[in-house]
């Protein structure tokens, strides 16, 4: 898909981070956007920000954890606009380090159900739409934790390889329609992920963030424009950073044996 020129292209989490630049980027390239964010007043500055640059934005605030939600908003999106070219499926939450044994089920549903239910419920509300375009792009966001496991994050990193296993799948049974379908693999990106994390625990939290910020490397803006090329070559993976690419090859190359490449430097103190 080379030209995005009054394409209609639907973003999950778009109220800051890579799904707000993918926004900006896409309604700067000429495509209507319509966003969805669980946050309501962050939604809004995506779609004046964009607006106000002469771009053309809507959506609404709702959890992507709510199928109904996500089959009314597909459902409204193509009455309004008469179809949809490109989805994005980018909404996700992260969690404090913590481990498996002693992570509550609550938790562990909690991030599964917005990381992993929220892509299927995303993928599969708009996949019929999608196959009536002559061409069409559905990007499913993974993490590099979907790609090696991490440890610490149980939840997360279940979630993320779960979207890349459904991803890949889906990249299969859509081969032969006009549907591309793209899994992204994003390393440390300067967004509000670790920040916006839901917990009392704002001791731990601001030691996790100022550790994460130290570590996250690319820009929200530049692993937007990384992922918008992923779409217009209609790439199958797209790995995000140079973290995640170091990372990646280490798993492909010693996949009994990356794991001991991630603990020899980690330490979880450093997150608490």
């Amino acid at each position: 898909m080379k030209d995005f020129n009054k394409k209609i292209a639907v973003i999950t989490g778009a109220g800051s981070g890579m799904g707000r630049e993918l926004a900006i980027q896409l309604a700067g390239a000429g495509a209507k956007v319509v966003l969805n964010d669980w946050n309501e007043a962050s939604l809004n500055e995506t779609i004046q920000l964009i607006e106000r640059n002469g771009g053309s934005a809507g959506g609404r605030a709702f959890s992507v954890a709510d199928r109904l939600e996500v089959y009314n908003f597909a459902q409204e999106t193509v009455n309004r606009f008469g179809g949809v070219d490109i989805v994005v499926n980018n909404a996700g939450i992260s969690l404090l380090q913590q481990k498996i044994e002693s992570t509550p089920y609550e938790l562990f549903e909690k991030v599964i159900n917005i990381n992993m239910w929220g892509v299927i419920y995303g993928s599969k509300a708009f996949i019929p739409f999608l196959k009536e375009r002559p061409e069409a792009a559905l990007v499913n966001v993974s993490s590099i934790f979907g790609i090696a496991a991490y440890p610490d994050q149980g939840p997360y990193v279940t979630a993320k390889f779960a979207v890349r296993g459904f991803t890949e799948t889906l990249r299969q049974e859509l081969a032969k329609t006009s549907v591309a379908v793209t899994c992204v693999h994003p390393g440390g990106i300067k967004t509000n992920i670790v920040r916006n994390i839901d917990t009392t625990q704002k001791a731990r939290l601001d030691k996790f963030s100022d550790v994460f910020d130290r570590m996250a490397k690319m820009s929200a803006a530049d692993a937007a424009t990384r992922i918008i090329k992923g779409i217009q070559r209609k790439e199958k993976r797209v790995i995000v950073g140079k973290d995640a690419l170091f990372m990646d090859k280490i798993a492909r190359l010693f996949p009994s044996n990356y794991e001991d490449t991630i603990m020899k430097g980690y330490d979880i103190n450093k997150f608490q």
